[in-house]
Protein backbone atom coordinates (compact mmCIF):
# COMPACT_ATOMS: atom_id res chain seq x y z
CA UNK A 1 0.00 0.00 0.00
CA UNK A 2 1.34 3.43 -0.97
CA UNK A 3 0.99 5.95 1.83
CA UNK A 4 0.27 9.58 1.04
CA UNK A 5 2.87 12.11 2.14
CA UNK A 6 2.37 13.54 5.61
CA UNK A 7 1.79 17.30 5.34
CA UNK A 8 3.35 19.16 8.24
CA UNK A 9 3.44 22.70 9.62
CA UNK A 10 5.71 24.24 12.26
CA UNK A 11 4.33 26.36 15.10
CA UNK A 12 6.90 29.13 15.52
CA UNK A 13 10.02 30.14 13.60
CA UNK A 14 12.41 28.79 16.22
CA UNK A 15 16.14 28.27 15.89
CA UNK A 16 15.94 24.50 16.41
CA UNK A 17 13.22 24.23 13.77
CA UNK A 18 15.31 26.19 11.27
CA UNK A 19 18.74 24.73 12.06
CA UNK A 20 18.01 21.09 12.92
CA UNK A 21 14.44 20.05 12.14
CA UNK A 22 14.00 21.38 8.60
CA UNK A 23 17.24 20.00 7.10
CA UNK A 24 16.28 16.56 8.43
CA UNK A 25 12.62 16.81 7.37
CA UNK A 26 13.56 17.62 3.78
CA UNK A 27 15.59 14.41 3.61
CA UNK A 28 12.47 12.34 4.26
CA UNK A 29 10.32 12.12 1.12
CA UNK A 30 7.40 10.76 3.14
CA UNK A 31 6.77 14.25 4.53
CA UNK A 32 5.66 17.43 2.78
CA UNK A 33 6.57 20.74 4.41
CA UNK A 34 3.58 23.09 4.27
CA UNK A 35 4.93 26.12 6.12
CA UNK A 36 5.77 27.90 9.36
CA UNK A 37 3.22 29.71 11.51
CA UNK A 38 3.99 32.96 13.34
CA UNK A 39 1.94 35.56 15.20
CA UNK A 40 4.47 38.17 16.32
CA UNK A 41 5.73 40.93 14.06
CA UNK A 42 9.29 40.39 15.32
CA UNK A 43 9.23 36.83 13.91
CA UNK A 44 8.64 37.89 10.31
CA UNK A 45 12.35 38.06 9.51
CA UNK A 46 12.94 34.57 10.90
CA UNK A 47 9.95 33.24 8.96
CA UNK A 48 11.34 34.77 5.77
CA UNK A 49 14.49 32.70 6.29
CA UNK A 50 12.33 29.56 6.31
CA UNK A 51 10.63 30.73 3.13
CA UNK A 52 13.91 31.52 1.34
CA UNK A 53 15.76 28.35 2.38
CA UNK A 54 13.02 25.73 2.62
CA UNK A 55 10.03 26.99 0.66
CA UNK A 56 6.56 26.49 2.09
CA UNK A 57 4.29 29.27 3.33
CA UNK A 58 4.33 31.82 6.12
CA UNK A 59 1.07 31.40 8.01
CA UNK A 60 0.23 34.41 10.18
CA UNK A 61 -1.89 32.56 12.73
CA UNK A 62 -1.21 29.52 14.91
CA UNK A 63 -4.89 28.59 14.98
CA UNK A 64 -5.14 28.81 11.19
CA UNK A 65 -2.10 26.55 10.76
CA UNK A 66 -3.43 23.98 13.23
CA UNK A 67 -6.96 23.92 11.79
CA UNK A 68 -6.01 23.74 8.12
CA UNK A 69 -7.50 20.76 6.30
CA UNK A 70 -4.37 20.29 4.18
CA UNK A 71 -2.26 19.64 7.30
CA UNK A 72 -1.79 16.18 8.84
CA UNK A 73 0.86 16.84 11.49
CA UNK A 74 2.28 19.70 13.54
CA UNK A 75 5.74 20.29 14.98
CA UNK A 76 5.80 22.34 18.20
CA UNK A 77 9.17 23.91 19.15
CA UNK A 78 7.65 26.27 21.73
CA UNK A 79 8.64 26.98 25.37
CA UNK A 80 7.62 24.12 27.72
CA UNK A 81 4.76 25.91 29.51
CA UNK A 82 2.97 26.32 26.17
CA UNK A 83 3.19 22.66 25.16
CA UNK A 84 -0.02 21.47 26.79
CA UNK A 85 -2.16 24.20 25.25
CA UNK A 86 -0.77 23.69 21.77
CA UNK A 87 -0.84 19.91 22.10
CA UNK A 88 -4.49 19.89 23.14
CA UNK A 89 -5.56 22.10 20.23
CA UNK A 90 -3.56 20.04 17.74
CA UNK A 91 -4.87 16.66 18.89
CA UNK A 92 -8.46 17.93 19.13
CA UNK A 93 -8.28 18.90 15.45
CA UNK A 94 -7.12 15.37 14.55
CA UNK A 95 -3.48 16.19 13.77
CA UNK A 96 -0.44 14.11 14.69
CA UNK A 97 1.86 15.82 17.18
CA UNK A 98 5.65 16.14 17.08
CA UNK A 99 6.48 17.89 20.36
CA UNK A 100 9.82 19.25 21.46
CA UNK A 101 10.92 18.12 24.90
CA UNK A 102 9.61 18.15 27.54
CA UNK A 103 6.23 16.87 26.40
CA UNK A 104 4.56 19.00 29.09
CA UNK A 105 5.67 20.32 32.48
CA UNK A 106 3.01 18.42 34.45
CA UNK A 107 2.33 14.70 34.62
CA UNK A 108 -1.45 15.19 34.57
CA UNK A 109 -1.16 17.36 31.44
CA UNK A 110 0.90 14.68 29.69
CA UNK A 111 -1.64 12.06 30.74
CA UNK A 112 -4.49 14.17 29.35
CA UNK A 113 -2.75 14.54 25.98
CA UNK A 114 -1.87 10.86 25.74
CA UNK A 115 -5.45 9.85 26.54
CA UNK A 116 -6.67 12.27 23.85
CA UNK A 117 -4.17 10.81 21.35
CA UNK A 118 -5.31 7.27 22.17
CA UNK A 119 -8.95 8.25 21.76
CA UNK A 120 -8.29 9.71 18.32
CA UNK A 121 -5.63 7.16 17.31
CA UNK A 122 -3.03 9.87 16.74
CA UNK A 123 0.77 9.76 16.84
CA UNK A 124 2.68 11.77 19.42
CA UNK A 125 6.41 11.99 19.99
CA UNK A 126 8.57 13.76 22.58
CA UNK A 127 11.70 14.83 20.74
CA UNK A 128 14.58 13.47 22.79
CA UNK A 129 16.30 12.60 19.53
CA UNK A 130 19.60 11.52 21.12
CA UNK A 131 18.04 8.17 22.03
CA UNK A 132 18.07 7.19 18.34
CA UNK A 133 21.84 7.66 17.88
CA UNK A 134 23.63 4.39 17.22
CA UNK A 135 26.12 5.27 19.95
CA UNK A 136 23.46 4.61 22.64
CA UNK A 137 23.12 0.93 21.71
CA UNK A 138 26.88 0.68 21.23
CA UNK A 139 27.56 2.17 24.67
CA UNK A 140 25.16 -0.24 26.36
CA UNK A 141 26.51 -3.27 24.50
CA UNK A 142 30.14 -2.37 25.23
CA UNK A 143 29.39 -1.77 28.90
CA UNK A 144 28.10 -5.34 29.11
CA UNK A 145 31.30 -6.84 27.69
CA UNK A 146 33.55 -7.81 30.59
CA UNK A 147 36.67 -7.57 28.42
CA UNK A 148 36.16 -3.81 27.87
CA UNK A 149 36.29 -2.27 31.39
CA UNK A 150 35.18 -5.20 33.51
CA UNK A 151 31.97 -5.50 35.52
CA UNK A 152 30.04 -2.21 35.63
CA UNK A 153 29.09 -0.97 39.08
CA UNK A 154 28.11 2.64 38.27
CA UNK A 155 27.07 4.90 35.42
CA UNK A 156 27.36 8.68 35.26
CA UNK A 157 25.59 11.13 32.93
CA UNK A 158 26.36 14.85 32.70
CA UNK A 159 24.92 17.63 30.53
CA UNK A 160 25.62 21.32 31.13
CA UNK A 161 26.19 24.45 29.10
CA UNK A 162 27.14 28.12 29.72
CA UNK A 163 24.54 30.76 30.47
CA UNK A 164 22.60 31.94 27.46
CA UNK A 165 20.96 35.30 26.82
CA UNK A 166 19.22 36.73 29.88
CA UNK A 167 15.91 36.80 27.98
CA UNK A 168 16.13 33.13 26.94
CA UNK A 169 12.91 31.27 27.85
CA UNK A 170 14.99 28.74 29.83
CA UNK A 171 15.36 31.33 32.62
CA UNK A 172 11.69 32.37 32.61
CA UNK A 173 9.54 30.50 35.13
CA UNK A 174 6.28 31.54 33.48
CA UNK A 175 7.39 29.85 30.24
CA UNK A 176 8.32 26.60 31.94
CA UNK A 177 11.98 27.49 32.32
CA UNK A 178 14.49 25.80 34.56
CA UNK A 179 17.30 23.34 34.07
CA UNK A 180 15.21 20.30 35.00
CA UNK A 181 12.81 20.82 32.09
CA UNK A 182 15.70 21.55 29.69
CA UNK A 183 19.04 19.79 30.04
CA UNK A 184 17.88 17.80 33.06
CA UNK A 185 15.41 15.81 30.99
CA UNK A 186 18.23 14.50 28.80
CA UNK A 187 20.23 13.15 31.73
CA UNK A 188 17.13 11.61 33.30
CA UNK A 189 16.14 9.79 30.13
CA UNK A 190 19.69 8.59 29.51
CA UNK A 191 19.94 7.34 33.10
CA UNK A 192 16.66 5.50 32.64
CA UNK A 193 17.94 3.87 29.46
CA UNK A 194 21.21 2.80 31.09
CA UNK A 195 19.36 1.19 34.00
CA UNK A 196 17.05 -0.64 31.58
CA UNK A 197 14.01 1.41 32.71
CA UNK A 198 14.29 -0.15 36.19
CA UNK A 199 15.94 2.67 38.14
CA UNK A 200 14.38 4.35 41.17
CA UNK A 201 15.23 7.87 42.30
CA UNK A 202 17.09 7.74 45.63
CA UNK A 203 18.35 11.32 45.88
CA UNK A 204 18.13 14.70 44.15
CA UNK A 205 19.51 18.14 44.95
CA UNK A 206 18.54 21.19 42.85
CA UNK A 207 20.84 24.18 42.31
CA UNK A 208 19.79 27.84 42.44
CA UNK A 209 21.41 31.26 42.26
CA UNK A 210 20.07 34.67 43.21
CA UNK A 211 20.19 35.69 39.52
CA UNK A 212 17.24 33.54 38.40
CA UNK A 213 13.87 32.44 39.75
CA UNK A 214 14.29 28.97 38.27
CA UNK A 215 16.63 26.09 39.03
CA UNK A 216 19.89 26.39 37.09
CA UNK A 217 21.06 22.83 37.70
CA UNK A 218 20.78 19.72 39.78
CA UNK A 219 22.26 16.34 40.60
CA UNK A 220 20.88 13.03 41.76
CA UNK A 221 21.13 9.26 41.82
CA UNK A 222 19.01 6.47 40.38
CA UNK A 223 19.36 2.96 41.78
CA UNK A 224 18.51 -0.38 40.21
CA UNK A 225 19.03 -3.81 41.74
CA UNK A 226 22.73 -4.07 40.94
CA UNK A 227 23.82 -0.66 39.66
CA UNK A 228 23.52 3.09 40.19
CA UNK A 229 23.50 6.03 37.82
CA UNK A 230 24.58 9.47 38.98
CA UNK A 231 23.18 12.31 36.87
CA UNK A 232 23.91 16.04 36.89
CA UNK A 233 22.95 18.98 34.72
CA UNK A 234 23.18 22.75 34.53
CA UNK A 235 22.51 25.74 32.29
CA UNK A 236 24.94 28.29 33.73
CA UNK A 237 27.98 26.03 33.80
CA UNK A 238 30.96 24.96 31.69
CA UNK A 239 29.97 22.77 28.75
CA UNK A 240 29.88 19.06 29.50
CA UNK A 241 28.07 16.23 27.77
CA UNK A 242 29.05 12.66 28.49
CA UNK A 243 28.08 9.24 29.77
CA UNK A 244 30.52 7.07 31.68
CA UNK A 245 30.37 3.39 32.63
CA UNK A 246 32.63 2.58 35.58
CA UNK A 247 33.93 -0.98 35.67
CA UNK A 248 36.25 -2.80 38.02
CA UNK A 249 39.08 -2.51 35.46
CA UNK A 250 38.42 0.89 33.89
CA UNK A 251 35.93 3.42 32.51
CA UNK A 252 34.08 3.61 29.19
CA UNK A 253 33.38 7.21 28.11
CA UNK A 254 30.96 8.54 25.48
CA UNK A 255 32.01 12.24 25.20
CA UNK A 256 29.07 13.58 23.13
CA UNK A 257 26.35 11.15 24.11
CA UNK A 258 23.40 13.58 24.13
CA UNK A 259 24.23 16.27 21.59
CA UNK A 260 26.21 14.80 18.69
CA UNK A 261 25.38 16.68 15.45
CA UNK A 262 24.64 14.64 12.34
CA UNK A 263 28.15 15.15 10.94
CA UNK A 264 29.99 14.49 14.24
CA UNK A 265 32.19 11.40 14.31
CA UNK A 266 31.57 9.81 17.71
CA UNK A 267 34.61 8.25 19.35
CA UNK A 268 34.39 6.40 22.67
CA UNK A 269 37.29 6.43 25.10
CA UNK A 270 38.45 3.65 27.40
CA UNK A 271 40.38 4.71 30.50
CA UNK A 272 42.20 2.41 32.89
CA UNK A 273 41.68 2.83 36.63
CA UNK A 274 44.35 5.52 36.74
CA UNK A 275 42.31 7.56 34.21
CA UNK A 276 44.88 7.04 31.47
CA UNK A 277 43.58 6.71 27.92
CA UNK A 278 44.23 3.16 26.74
CA UNK A 279 41.99 2.81 23.69
CA UNK A 280 39.46 4.57 21.48
CA UNK A 281 36.51 3.06 19.63
CA UNK A 282 35.20 4.82 16.51
CA UNK A 283 31.41 4.71 16.45
CA UNK A 284 30.86 7.13 13.57
CA UNK A 285 28.26 9.79 12.74
CA UNK A 286 24.48 9.52 12.86
CA UNK A 287 21.54 11.82 12.09
CA UNK A 288 19.37 11.73 15.22
CA UNK A 289 16.85 14.31 14.02
CA UNK A 290 16.26 12.30 10.84
CA UNK A 291 15.82 9.16 12.91
CA UNK A 292 13.41 10.94 15.23
CA UNK A 293 11.35 12.01 12.21
CA UNK A 294 11.45 8.40 10.99
CA UNK A 295 10.15 7.27 14.38
CA UNK A 296 7.36 9.82 14.10
CA UNK A 297 6.34 8.44 10.71
CA UNK A 298 6.35 4.90 12.08
CA UNK A 299 4.29 6.13 15.01
CA UNK A 300 1.72 7.43 12.52
CA UNK A 301 1.41 4.18 10.57
CA UNK A 302 2.20 1.53 13.20
CA UNK A 303 0.11 0.76 16.28
CA UNK A 304 2.99 -0.82 18.21
CA UNK A 305 5.31 2.15 17.68
CA UNK A 306 2.51 4.51 18.66
CA UNK A 307 1.83 2.63 21.91
CA UNK A 308 5.57 2.49 22.65
CA UNK A 309 5.81 6.27 22.36
CA UNK A 310 2.77 6.74 24.59
CA UNK A 311 4.44 4.63 27.29
CA UNK A 312 7.84 6.33 27.00
CA UNK A 313 6.32 9.80 27.25
CA UNK A 314 4.36 8.86 30.35
CA UNK A 315 7.36 7.26 32.06
CA UNK A 316 9.56 10.29 31.41
CA UNK A 317 6.82 12.66 32.56
CA UNK A 318 6.29 10.67 35.76
CA UNK A 319 10.00 10.73 36.66
CA UNK A 320 10.31 14.46 36.00
CA UNK A 321 7.16 15.11 38.04
CA UNK A 322 8.71 13.20 40.95
CA UNK A 323 11.86 15.30 40.76
CA UNK A 324 10.01 18.60 40.20
CA UNK A 325 8.33 18.18 43.58
CA UNK A 326 11.79 18.63 45.11
CA UNK A 327 12.25 22.04 43.49
CA UNK A 328 11.46 25.29 45.32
Amino acid sequence: MIMKRIRLVIIGASEIAYRRFMPALLKDARFEYVGVAIEREQDVEKANCFLEDYGGEIIHSYDEAISRKDVDAVYVPQPPALHFGFGKRILETGKHLFMEKPFTIKYEDSKHLIELAKEKNLAVIENYMFRFHKQIKAFINLSKENNIVGKINKFEVRFSFPQRSINDFRYNKALGGGALFDCGGYTIMMSDILLDRKGLLVSFEPEYTSDFEVDIGGKGVFQSNDCTCEFSFGMAHPYNCYAKAYGDRGTLVAPRVLTAPSEFDVVFEILDNDSNLTKTIDIGADDTFLKSIDNFYNCIINDDTRRENYALIMRQSKIIEEISKLLK
